[in-house]
């Protein structure tokens, strides 16, 4: 291990010494002997602990290995150093095309995790996307651009004029065409390593996810028709222990939300017999009254929710959780929280069947996406 300290600026006041590393995001230590700062500056990544602590007694006598280690633990404790002796993982290429992501990880890097890890996980990472309209066309670039290793693509429907206002995959040459093929083009387009393939399908129940949901390790919903499509998604991701996302757009408000097998509740917990209601009509259509603008802020929430999920950089926020921005007033909160019900048919069916709840973090899954987590 050769500790290395992130990206940070130093400065001292007085006795105190600062670490920033974004506005209004700042680390501070007592320091009146300077015996940390003058650790801080050969945390490098050229030196090991034994080579810190013999360059520090020059000034200091007393200091030893144990001191730099119980620093060190610290400094690890709040994600202020990274290990400079951790393997690349990533050949010149990659390091060049994912520098920002690779900047953005070693954020959340440690002693025993490198942001090189991260950018592996989202490489070995197979994610099936449920359409690619209105959501699903902001969430798709994202994810291929972010290095997802493999995407499996579902919708059936034909690009058409009035989808240019807000689905930024497809140009006016594309209408008339199906949407999958162009999809995947622009797909392939943004990044040419990820594998992506296509299933030309209407979903008309569990059955026609279940089928594909080996090998997955998440699902993104992008589709909200028929009505009881979310359940259907459901039912059939908590039985094959995969995490679903959905999002969407309802009018003045963008929504978040997202099932976590085993620990979430589902959507049958939230709504037990919200797919007799759907099916009854008694559910208010969804209308397309969207802007281009608010597509992309969906498909934010949903693609940054997707990246929690398949690195574990941070846990996942929306897991039992119906998250809403307010595009009037700008706010963003938990609407509605739940976690699972006693007697859930799904959720139990779920555990039965997968042979319990899945590991403690979706990185830990190993299907083959993730290692495990820090």
């Amino acid at each position: 291990m050769r500790p290395r300290l992130k990206q940070f600026t130093v400065a001292r006041s007085g006795s105190v010494v600062h670490l920033a590393r974004e506005p209004g995001r700042a680390f501070e230590f007592e320091d009146s002997s300077g015996v940390i700062e003058a650790a801080l500056a050969l945390m490098d990544g050229s030196r090991d602990v034994s080579a810190i602590a013999a360059s520090l007694a020059g000034d200091w006598p007393a200091v030893t290995e144990g001191d730099v280690r119980e620093l060190l633990a610290a400094l690890d404790a709040d994600g202020l150093i990274a290990d400079g002796a951790a393997p690349p993982l990533l050949d010149p290429a990659q390091r060049r095309r994912y520098e920002s992501n690779l900047a953005f990880f070693e954020t959340f890097a440690d002693l025993r995790t490198s942001g090189a890890q991260f950018q592996e996980r989202l490489h070995r990472a197979h994610v099936l996307q449920l359409g690619v309209g209105g959501l699903g066309s902001a969430v798709l670039p994202g994810l291929a651009g972010a290095g997802v290793g493999r995407i499996t693509l579902l919708d059936c429907d034909r690009v058409e004029v009035k989808n240019l206002t807000r689905q930024a995959l497809y140009t006016e040459a594309d209408v008339g065409q199906p949407k999958l093929e162009r999809a995947a083009a622009r797909a392939r387009a943004i990044n040419s390593s990820v594998r992506i393939s296509t299933v030309d399908r209407r979903v008309g129940g569990p059955e026609d996810i279940a089928d594909l949901l080996d090998g997955v390790d998440l699902v993104v919903c992008g589709i909200d028709r028929p009505r009881q499509v979310a359940f259907w998604v459901n039912d059939a991701c908590v039985r094959a222990g995969v995490p679903m996302i959905a999002g969407g757009m309802w009018v003045t408000r963008l929504i978040c939300w997202s099932v976590w097998p085993g620990v979430s509740g589902c959507v049958r917990c939230y709504e037990p017999d919200g797919e007799e209601r759907a099916a009854a009509g008694r559910v208010a259509p969804t209308t397309n009254r969207a802007l281009g603008a608010m597509a992309s802020l969906a498909g934010g929430l949903v693609g940054m929710e997707a990246l929690r999920y398949l690195t574990g950089f941070a846990p996942p926020v929306s897991a039992g959780r119906l998250w809403t921005l307010d595009l009037i007033t700008g706010a963003c909160g938990v609407e509605d929280e739940w976690g699972p019900r006693p007697g859930c048919p799904v959720c139990a069916a779920g555990k039965n069947a997968g042979g319990g709840a899945p590991a403690a973090d979706p990185a830990d899954r190993q299907q083959p996406a993730a290692a495990a987590q820090r």
